[in-house]
């Protein structure tokens, strides 16, 4: 995989500890020789991650929206350039995922009504919310998808199980989230600073966004009439979504913390890491 094109400079955060250079990378992927089950043999959570992606083209592109919209706002020069390279990477990670969907496709599975449906919802909440309120609403999904993402990077025996074309796509996805996360919440802070909207929308984002993700995933097995019936595999599942669960408990708890910021978890050795394992400077 190659690294790309427009770097900056590493920069402290507000939160006042040293930010590695945020980088928009643009590697290419050929899903031609990915399984159907391509997590371990497990349909449960390959179609968990499916349903995922699926909802990542639209999203990451109405993150771009929710931060364009206020960027005039935005006075800080640092707080400018990790925008530009927020959006930047955002770009690449829809349409990478635009291409691990079509992979879905490929494969018979009945996606493209899904598509669509997060296309009408995404535009349907985008002419309804204020500024602050879609703003809010990105920053609670970017709470949810860096604390994924540590995860992810950080647990081998959960990462390992993916099949290698597979794992080059969901760990490039999981580093840039650890190098934006704070992003969109900077600007939030900096734009609007209301604890009460923000800690209010995470608490309908975790209802909605859960149970969006549980019925999508629920749709493409239940439509899987081989996986469908692989019990034993789904108890092995079940178990592994349990311990993820439980692990990410305590992060998606500090959100609600008055003092919160995106850095105080601290991603940055095992981000390291991967840039130097994925990556060829």
């Amino acid at each position: 995989m190659q690294s790309a094109v427009d770097t900056l400079d590493a920069k402290t955060s507000s939160f006042g500890t040293q930010r590695h250079m945020i980088t928009v990378r643009r590697p290419e992927f050929n899903f031609d020789e990915l399984p159907k089950y391509y997590f371990n043999n497990n349909p449960l959570i390959s179609h968990l991650l499916t349903a995922l992606s699926l909802t990542f083209p639209n999203g990451e592109r109405f993150f771009v929206h929710s931060v364009r919209n206020v960027r005039d706002q935005v006075k800080t020069k640092k707080l400018q350039a990790d925008v530009s390279a927020f959006i930047g990477q955002e770009a690449m990670h829809s349409h990478a995922h635009e291409d691990f969907n079509d992979f879905a496709k490929r494969i018979g599975l009945d996606v493209q009504p899904i598509i669509d449906d997060e296309h009408d919802k995404v535009e349907k909440i985008k002419g309804i919310l204020s500024n602050k309120q879609k703003l809010a609403v990105t920053c609670a999904l970017e709470h949810f998808t860096a604390i994924i993402a540590q995860y992810l990077l950080e647990n081998k025996d959960f990462h390992s199980q993916l099949h290698p074309e597979a794992a080059r796509l969901w760990m490039w996805h999981a580093l840039e989230e650890t190098e934006h996360k704070a992003v969109a919440f900077d600007v939030y802070k900096e734009v609007f600073n209301d604890e009460v909207v923000r800690k209010r929308t995470m608490r309908i984002i975790t209802t909605t966004f859960l149970s969006r993700i549980s019925f999508i995933t629920a749709k493409l097995l239940l439509s899987d009439k081989n996986g469908r019936k692989q019990w034993k595999q789904h108890w092995i599942a079940m178990q592994q979504l349990s311990q993820l669960a439980k692990s990410l408990l305590p992060a998606y708890l500090d959100y609600y913390k008055q003092d919160f910021h995106p850095d105080q978890h601290d991603s940055d050795a095992v981000a390291e890491k991967w840039r130097n394992t994925l990556f060829v400077v």
